[in-house]
């Protein structure tokens, strides 16, 4: 079917769950949504059963982490067209979520899509990044070029080709998502859409950033309750292997201390 499923993952989002699906059925209300609650010990349950059969609540019982949570919801997901949506965002236009799913069918070549994502006070994310390496890191914090390494800010107008962007939210097909092997589930929170944007690549389609669509994003609030730092680490040393991972943390360190 040629609709679109929306999966939210939560954990601990009564701050800001209510006006995220607030704004998905003031602003996109034929969707299909699909939350997976990772085990929330505050209101967020709560709050999403109050929108009653406007959302399908999964509740596993235990925090399965971001990409077992979504790969779960995938499962439950009837529609063609699938958006990855964090708890924590917004979405700010009319047919918002409908116009990110025409960017993708008018541009074939590509099989997947980020787009803007701004800050409440309306100031844009660097929410794209090249896929990271030790030469990008070495280029970026040994030789200052900017935006090799670390997020930075597409300048288009229209759907443009990058290598990667931020899970906030994040659209593909049904049929490319199976082919990439889904969300890899060693990665229990972080790098898990850099792992999918490289794999979506490696099929041979390419990612791409939309302006033209914008989302409020309230940056951080997803991890909220949880060991951020230390699920970084772990995840960063999964993605890269271990020596890579530390080697670019050297050369971060040495950046650092020349460019202080």
């Amino acid at each position: 079917m040629n609709g679109i499923s929306v999966i939210i993952v939560t954990f601990n989002n009564e701050e800001t769950i209510k006006n995220c699906l607030g704004s998905i059925f003031l602003n996109s209300p034929g969707v299909e949504v699909i939350v997976v609650d990772n085990n929330s010990n505050d209101r967020t349950v709560d709050i999403i059963k109050g929108f009653r059969d406007k959302v399908i609540l999964l509740q596993p019982g235990e925090n399965l982490g971001f990409s077992k949570a979504n790969n779960l919801g995938v499962d439950r997901a009837k529609l063609d067209f699938l958006i990855f949506l964090n708890p924590d965002t917004e979405v700010l236009q009319k047919s918002g979520l409908e116009k990110l799913r025409e960017a993708l069918v008018d541009n074939p070549d590509f099989g997947l899509l980020g787009p803007k994502l701004v800050y409440p006070n309306n100031e844009q994310q660097k929410s794209v990044r090249n896929l990271p390496t030790i030469a990008r890191a070495f280029k970026e914090y040994i030789l200052g070029i900017k935006g090799s390494y670390d997020f930075y800010l597409p300048d288009c107008e229209s759907v443009c080709e990058v290598e990667s962007v931020v899970g906030a939210c994040m659209i593909t097909r049904r049929d490319i998502f199976k082919k990439a092997e889904r969300f890899d589930e060693k990665f229990f929170l972080y790098f898990e859409d850099l792992d999918l944007c490289r794999k979506v690549r490696n099929l041979g389609f390419k990612v791409g950033f939309y302006p033209e669509v914008k989302i409020k994003h309230y940056e951080g609030a997803s991890g909220k309750g949880q060991k951020t730092n230390k699920l970084l680490h772990q995840s960063a040393k999964r993605f890269h292997g271990v020596l890579e991972y530390y080697l670019i943390q050297i050369i971060i360190r040495i950046g650092n201390r020349i460019h202080g």
